[in-house]
């Protein structure tokens, strides 16, 4: 202990002696580990964290197969028929339950409002061993139809709109004009799986409000349709997700077996946790990568700053040395040094990471997985210490281990003043540097990557026009709106208010905007053709009032558009993907179709082809689509959406679009009022957000090395002032040195270069379900990215080498 507090008093009292050097080595150190500590925090939170349900390892995501359909859809949402049949003859189950999003308007409490909550069987809770903080969960007789009028609600929905009373349970409320009876309030730590993390196809909302029984008969669906609720199953004990997919698959097998459809059966387990991280893991973990490389280029950065300090110690050391100390006294002494420059910055980072986590979790996009969970806990502050000393440890232990086999004859025989650093120290610093520049150029060529992908995003042809667009989604009350006339009625009305509105160009209804997922996805069935039921071709159906075509800027190819006399009339206008496909090489105008085999519907007649557009995300191809009448009798939705384009600026439009809506009904909540440049925006919003936080530190562990080069490079010069003295005494002109410094500075930068370059391609491999449009070894990108870092690098190199090129000989000389 008194020769650790002797190094420690060593160790403050050469820092103290050296303020410039210990600040900046603080500093740097402080933003490396509070940048390791803000990812790590979000990846602890998203994926090392087990989720807020009893033995969540044990949960697994449940998804149906359907041999014959998985060409277009490998997996699909579960069908309640298949789940009740799962209850009763899956025994490895200890338990399994379904959900779905499902959204409702309340009234009598303020403002008639959306909120969005989830269906779910009544086990929901149970299987995830869940137990309400306040009231009850919902008992099994719920699931049928008609008792199903109970809700359970959310802890920040019941804080935020009935203000956190207790007394709420027992109490009814008025949901879609029906009374249903709150029995419980859930755990303010309860989370809820957001998006589509339990599949696709199985969009969930951001925020579930509440939750309520199916109120569902099984009876009623078939195995073969309405593929609609995410399933959650619970494996008993001791059964592995072997044994109860091998059960499972064999159950699935006697459903397709009796239903006789030609069509075969099969299923899918995915551990929950996975689940719920979904394609976020890949990432973030590439950001937790990128930032534990920077922290890399600091301990390179450091360790090179000490290294080029050695030779004006190893006098010192050598006398010390003399004296009787030992080589590991003397390395201890060093990582003392070390240690202590770390726990200083580790403090810094710490507290730096405490607002930058703050700023992250605000500017993440809200679709983020598990963002509401992320904060500074006990993992995190255990993970900053370890990461604090073992940063202390790596970029002291070369400069501790020269140090110790210094050779104390050599650096006594010499002046202090003459002291300078041999050829090997040279090559270990060269070496470092290049290290520090392959990370730069790995780090800066995969933002450039993650950018040239978004700029290829946002520049695929999305089938419509944007600019000067806004987008209203309303959902009508059901105990208003019970029939279809009701609900035409109200768009026209809205429609004649709106048309009406300074600016309006054009304005239009349709039942679900692009890019927000796929809605009545059904087979299409051509007259004359007999085809299995799995070969009929897939499309997404819309319905929409004339002018959307207009008002989206989505170009017609063929025939006409859909008219006001055709609301009532069995017409459809479909995308050219859908005409390739069912009708190649013929006109498709004036052909007719039925959605499925249902004969209730009369055959729909093509009148127009429209271009494809994008339906699900930017980056996913064009989906077949079949746009027909809003006041199709096909179509029982409740909430649709208008887009109103306009000459002036979509924002200006909100309050009279909001006005125009209310003046008509002032019951119908206004779910959302955005402009379709904004869902753009939200639709890559996790990539934009990879991208920002990728191209951050790729900027930083450039400028990181290139402080690290110019610091060494400087020191060099520095020490080497003699020496280039020397030089210029025996002939050497100044351009000469500056060429001299330079070519040996710039040496290992290209080494670390071409090593920086060929280690992207591997990166680019791992990454390239990040990528779009862009390859990992795209020229343009690997060319940009080079000229950066080399012309930093040089600029880094050329500030000491200039002045090398000043050295007076006398003055350099005049001290020996």
């Amino acid at each position: 202990m008194d020769t650790l507090l002797q190094d420690i008093r060593l160790g403050v009292r050469r820092l103290l002696n050296s303020p410039g050097f210990a600040a900046l080595a603080v500093l740097t150190l402080g933003l490396g580990i509070g940048a390791n500590t803000v990812i790590f925090s979000v990846v602890n939170g998203a994926l090392l964290r087990p989720l807020a349900y009893r033995q969540a390892q044990q949960l697994y995501v449940v998804r149906e197969i359907v041999p014959e359909l998985a060409q277009t859809y490998p997996t699909l949402p579960v069908n309640l028929a298949s789940f009740r049949i799962w209850q009763r003859d899956c025994h490895t189950f200890e338990d399994v339950a379904i959900v779905e999003p499902w959204s409702m308007i309340l009234t009598g409490h303020g403002d008639a409002a959306e909120i969005s909550g989830a269906r779910a069987s009544a086990n929901l809770l149970n299987v995830l061993g869940v137990q309400p903080t306040l009231g009850r969960t919902f008992l099994p007789q719920e699931d049928n139809p008609g008792n199903d009028h109970v809700v359970i609600l959310s802890y920040g929905f019941w804080r935020q709109r009935f203000n956190g009373d207790r007394n709420v349970v027992g109490q009814a409320i008025m949901l879609d004009g029906t009374t249903y009876q709150v029995i419980g309030v859930l755990p303010a730590s309860f989370r809820f799986p957001k998006s589509d993390q339990l599949g696709p196809l199985t969009e969930f909302p951001p925020q579930i409000n509440y939750v309520k029984p199916l109120g569902l008969d099984a009876a009623q669906w078939s195995p073969f349709g309405d593929f609609d609720f995410a399933a959650i199953a619970r494996l008993k004990p001791g059964i592995s997700a072997a044994q109860a997919l091998a059960e499972l698959n064999v159950v699935q097998e006697q459903i397709a077996k009796s239903r006789n459809q030609g069509m075969g059966l099969r299923a899918e387990l995915l551990p929950m946790e996975t689940q719920v991280v979904g394609s976020a893991r890949l990432g973030l973990l590439l950001l937790l990568g990128a930032t534990g490389a920077i922290l890399l280029i600091v301990c390179l950065n450091l360790a090179n700053l000490l290294l080029a300090r050695i030779p004006g110690r190893l006098r010192e050391v050598a006398i010390r040395k003399a004296l009787g100390a030992s080589r590991s006294r003397l390395a201890r002494q060093m990582l003392t040094e070390t240690l202590l420059l770390a726990v200083v910055g580790g403090s810094l980072g710490i507290a730096l990471a405490y607002y930058g986590l703050h700023w992250l979790i605000a500017a993440a996009p809200t679709n983020l997985p598990r963002v509401d969970e992320v904060g500074l806990d006990v993992r995190v502050l255990w993970f900053s210490v370890a990461v604090s000393a073992l940063t202390g440890i790596a970029f002291g232990f070369l400069p501790a281990l020269a140090l110790a086999q210094s050779d104390p004859q050599q650096s006594l025989k010499a002046g202090a003043a003459t002291m300078t650093e041999n050829r090997r120290a040279r090559r270990l610093r060269s070496s470092l540097i290049g290290v520090e520049v392959g990370i730069g150029t790995l780090l800066l060529i995969t933002a450039g990557l993650l950018t040239m992908s978004m700029i290829h995003l946002l520049d695929v042809d999305k089938g419509f026009i944007t600019e000067q667009v806004m987008a209203a989604d309303v959902n009508l009350p059901p105990q208003s709106y019970r029939n279809r006339n009701q609900k035409v009625e109200f768009y026209e009305k809205v429609l004649q208010q709106v048309q009406a509105l300074p600016g309006v160009n054009k304005a239009a209804w349709i039942s679900k905007l692009p890019l927000e997922g796929q809605e009545q996805v059904d087979d299409i069935d051509v007259p004359g053709r007999v085809l299995p039921e799995t070969q009929r071709p897939l499309a997404n159906y819309r319905y929409v009032t004339p002018e959307y075509f207009q008002a989206m800027g989505i170009p017609l190819l063929q025939g006409r558009l859909i008219e006001a006399a055709d609301q009532d009339r069995p017409v459809a206008i479909i995308s050219e993907s859908v005409a390739q496909k069912v009708w190649p090489g013929v006109d498709p105008l004036g052909k007719q179709f039925r959605p499925g085999e249902d004969p209730q519907w009369p055959p729909v007649h093509v009148i127009g082809v429209v271009a494809d557009i994008r339906t699900v995300a930017l980056d996913e191809p064009p989906l077949l689509m079949i746009y027909e009448p809003i006041g199709n009798a096909k179509w029982r939705g409740m909430r649709a959406s208008l887009v109103v384009r306009s000459t002036i600026l979509p924002t200006s439009l909100s309050s009279a679009l909001r006005n125009a809506i209310r003046s008509v009904d002032s019951q119908v909540p206004i779910v959302h009022l955005r402009p379709m440049q904004q869902i753009i925006s939200e639709s890559v919003s996790v990539r934009r957000f990879q991208l920002g936080l990728a191209s951050l530190f790729g900027l930083f562990a450039l400028l990181l090395a290139a402080l690290g080069i110019y610091g060494v490079v400087g020191y060099s010069v520095a020490r080497r002032r003699q020496e280039l003295g020397i030089r210029m005494a025996l002939g050497a002109n100044r351009s000469d040195l500056q060429t001299l410094v330079l070519l040996q500075s710039m040496s290992p930068i290209m080494a670390g270069w071409i090593s920086g370059v060929a280690a992207s391609f591997i990166a680019g491999f791992l990454v390239r379900s990040l990528l779009f449009g862009v390859t990992a070894r795209d020229p343009l990108t690997i060319g940009l990215a080079s000229i950066v870092v080399l012309a930093t690098a040089a600029t880094a190199c050329y500030v000491p080498a200039r002045r090398a090129a000043k050295v007076d000989p006398m003055i350099a000389l005049r001290c020996e």
